[in-house]
Formats: structure tokens, sequence, C-alpha cells
């Protein structure tokens, strides 16, 4: 048997990061409607998004759609 010590981790959020505050990445969740594909790109706004999605280079951009995660999901 091992014995493991306690340890507190704190967790820092994106201002401790040194993040802007007012720029807090979200992420967008882009489905191909043709295959049944997700792919989940944390970014700081859309265009970030696309850029980061174009860098895959998929063919067929038709069969995509773009999803937001908000942080204020309805109830």
């Amino acid at each position: 048997m091992i014995a493991m010590k306690n340890k507190k981790v704190k967790i820092k959020n994106d201002t401790e990061c040194g993040h802007d505050e007012e720029r807090t990445n979200s992420v967008y969740m882009f489905h191909n409607i043709k295959n049944n594909i997700h792919l989940f790109i944390n970014a700081y706004d859309l265009e970030d998004a696309m850029v980061q999605f174009d860098l895959c280079n998929f063919s067929f951009r038709n069969e995509w759609k773009v999803f937001l995660e908000t942080g204020q999901q309805p109830a």
C-alpha cells in the first residue's frame, strides 16, 4: 500500500494566468452533419475559432455547423 499525502491544488482562473478578464475563452463546437463528428475548440471569439478550424484543412466546409457554449445556459 502506498501512502499518499493530501495536496491542495489551487486552480487558477483566467485572470491569474495573465489572460484579460474581458477576453476569456469560450467553447465552440463544430459538428460535421454528414459524418456526425464533433470538434470542440477553445477560442476567444468566433474569428479565433474559425482560424483554428481552418488550420485543420477539412474538405467540404459546407458539411460543418458551428455551435457556441455560453456561460449563461438556459435552465
